[in-house]
């Protein structure tokens, strides 16, 4: 998951720029006051498309830095809850370097400012890039490049989803057929059992509805987001797991 805190009164629209991009487990948290408040067309547009609908925060109290105060206050709250693989600051305005560099030295956290989603996301697809291509094997020694089965027939590497070890069988040999996962009843006794800790029957209702609507996991959490707090997304999307098996993707 990475977070990203939008700094809307300084970035406005342009900050979300590239939004469509972002992961489903990703957080975007837009903070703005009824001064900046208005969203482009080509954004929404974007957001829609997507299916990603950021959290809003808007600031109630004005005065002088106001929401940045807010900003960082709130990052400080969500690094000690919960640990993020990368936190961004999506704004234009270079003061917030002395809070991250206190996240830096005292948390031990990276936080990275940027003026865009899209300028966020791009330097992660580089650095990304770049380490996978540092990363790269060297080629197997002739030896090992020559290597045969039992048989004296070359060896097939057989790679079946949901296996947890790598079957090594001689080329033309009869597949071996894994068992089969028994499906899971989409219904409400389903969530009732698989929700932990308990709900009630009200809100598993909402749960199941959520996910007969849903075609995939992306709109299942979407959904969620709809209708629960962050915290409740993240415990229901990962209970109802077993369920995954119904969508598309």
């Amino acid at each position: 998951m990475r977070l990203f805190l939008i700094d809307y009164e300084n970035v406005n629209s342009a900050g979300l720029h590239g939004i469509a991009q972002a992961a489903p487990d990703d957080r975007v948290i837009l903070f703005y006051s009824h001064a900046a408040n208005t969203l482009s067309f080509e954004i929404m547009d974007e957001m829609v498309n997507s299916g990603i609908m950021p959290e809003r925060v808007c600031l109630e109290h004005s005065g002088k830095n106001a929401l940045d105060f807010q900003l960082v206050t709130f990052l400080g709250y969500l690094i000690a809850k919960d640990k993020a693989d990368a936190y961004y600051i999506i704004s234009r305005d270079a003061g917030y370097q002395a809070a991250i560099a206190f996240c830096q030295e005292y948390f031990g956290v990276k936080v990275q400012l940027k003026p865009s989603m899209k300028a966020a996301i791009g330097t992660l697809k580089k650095q990304k890039t770049a380490g996978t291509a540092a990363a790269a094997p060297k080629p197997l020694p002739k030896k090992q490049k020559a290597e045969k089965s039992k048989t004296g027939k070359p060896a097939s590497v057989s790679l079946r989803k949901k296996a947890t070890v790598i079957q090594v069988q001689p080329v033309g040999a009869q597949a071996v057929t894994l068992p089969q996962t028994e499906p899971v009843p989409v219904d409400l006794e389903t969530v009732m059992s698989l929700v932990h800790p308990a709900v009630a029957p009200e809100t598993a209702s909402e749960i199941l509805r959520c996910l007969l609507d849903s075609r995939s996991k992306t709109e299942f959490h979407n959904a969620l987001q709809q209708h629960f707090d962050n915290d409740n997304v993240k415990q229901y999307y990962h209970c109802m797991k077993p369920c995954f098996i119904t969508f598309a993707e």
